[in-house]
């Protein structure tokens, strides 16, 4: 298995630094790590990345999502209780419910 800094793109595998990852996405059995400029291919499951890397800003924010909260750049509403992460790469990832809450103690504090 790779460690989860490391990762797959193409043919070749390489190594980044967990600072420079905006989120964790899992798509049909595959997660994948978004950098500013790349997209690496990891052999870990998302939950394991997420109990990995709760102490340094990562918080799951959906069934698919790992975001980092130190490239998050503002959190809004959207529909149904859900809200939308705004992060600082311009992408918008949907926040679900069940996430809101904890979303919300990671990024204001308090219990």
């Amino acid at each position: 298995m790779l460690s989860p800094r490391a990762g797959s793109s193409g043919e070749r595998i390489y190594s980044f630094n967990l600072s420079e990852v905006f989120y964790f996405e899992a798509v049909d059995e595959r997660v994948f790590a978004y950098t500013k400029n790349m997209t690496f291919e990891l052999k870990s499951r998302l939950y394991e990345i997420e109990n990995a890397y709760v102490d340094r800003h990562f918080i799951r924010c959906s069934k698919s999502f790992v975001i980092n909260l130190m490239k998050l750049e503002s959190i809004s509403p959207a529909l149904n209780g859900r809200f939308m992460a705004n992060m600082k790469n311009s992408e918008k990832i949907i926040i679900s419910r069940q996430y809101v809450p904890s979303l919300k103690r990671a990024v204001m504090g308090g219990n």
